[in-house]
């Protein structure tokens, strides 16, 4: 059975329940929910990745939250941690992953509007569209599949990933599962595609620049760390993780200096060692980490998981914070709502 069945079964199953409910036996007052951005159109370079939350759904998913929870600063997240992950009241903090154009464009002037401050995780590689992030192409080369029958591009693309005679969709599955160690064949791939990545990075801009960056810091919003370019932490060695930190931190003390420390893990913390965290938050000096596990219990004190907004099927901040809570339930019952780590 797989995760998001389960999540839509917890969902039918706190229905009934009262919000209020849901909340209190649950000792979860505090969430994190996150998105990358708000569109009413889906981009390209997102189109096959994850679903993209139309500005309404935006306007709505905060309607509820502010219906059920007080909006949250960085300040008030400090606090939390250093009193034990506790809090009597209910909060919300938004974040947002990637430093997509939409942050400033669609998502800073909705959450000025209603005063509700939120996080922007950023990777200094792509900012000022220096750089395009290797999903997005990923996602560019599969629409351009999409609308291609040419046998000789699928059997060129079928040598690259040394898999010979492969069905179309296989192949298109296969070009999906590429990951941060697979760029130079995302590469190969894109040019037999005729997918034209910097020409794409120069006209649509998908990310924005270092001086919105500043003017969303300047406003009160706050600015972290998202790794330098991405990478899958659990695929990287600790040396790998470390470079990846210290290079994107060097790069907001430089351009930023926050007064609170903060890094977002690209994709997921799976995996990661405690010795990693142990890293972070002791000789990096970072005061808080996050992951993106959902409402979770995790040991470590200064490490929050986030809900992800973006799920398949989960139209509204009202199935998916639901479904999160009924879920935590179900998983406390088993005793599987606690991350462990090596």
């Amino acid at each position: 059975m797989n995760r998001q069945y389960i999540k839509k079964l917890s969902y039918i199953f706190s229905k009934p329940l009262p919000f209020k409910v849901l909340r209190y036996f649950s000792d979860e007052n505090f969430i994190f929910p996150f998105y990358h951005l708000v569109s009413d159109t889906v981009p390209l370079h997102i189109k096959h990745l994850y679903p993209v939350v139309s500005r309404q759904r935006f306007l709505s998913d905060l309607d509820f939250l502010l219906k059920h929870f007080n909006p949250a600063t960085i300040d008030d997240v400090l606090n939390y941690v250093r009193n034990g992950k506790k809090s009597e009241k209910p909060l919300f903090f938004l974040s947002f992953d990637d430093g997509m154009r939409e942050c400033y464009d669609i998502i800073y002037p909705i959450l000025k509007q209603k005063g509700i401050q939120a996080a922007f995780f950023i990777n200094p590689a792509f900012v000022d569209n220096k750089e395009l992030f290797f999903k997005h192409k990923v996602s560019l080369i599969v629409e351009k599949l999409k609308n291609t029958n040419a046998h000789h591009i699928f059997s060129e693309i079928s040598g690259i990933l040394n898999a010979p005679n492969a069905h179309p969709e296989r192949l298109t599955e296969r070009i999906r599962q590429l990951g941060y160690a697979n760029q130079a064949e995302i590469n190969k791939i894109g040019v037999i595609c005729a997918c034209d990545f910097n020409g794409y990075l120069k006209k649509q801009q998908p990310f924005m620049t270092l001086e919105q960056i500043k003017e969303l810091n300047d406003l009160g919003f706050h600015i972290g760390s998202h790794s330098f370019d991405h990478p899958e932490f659990r695929k990287l060695d600790e040396g790998q993780m470390r470079l990846q930190v210290a290079k994107s931190m060097a790069y907001l003390t430089k351009n930023i200096n926050p007064g609170v420390v903060t890094f977002a893990f690209p994709f997921t913390d799976f995996e990661v060692p405690a010795s990693f965290f142990n890293y972070l938050h002791k000789e990096a000096g970072i005061d808080i980490t996050f992951g993106t596990a959902g409402i979770k219990k995790d040991p470590e004190i200064k490490h929050i998981q986030r809900i992800p907004m973006e799920e398949a099927g989960m139209k509204s901040a009202e199935r998916v914070i639901r479904s999160e809570y009924a879920y935590f339930w179900m998983k406390l019952l088993f005793r599987k709502n606690t991350i462990t780590r090596r």
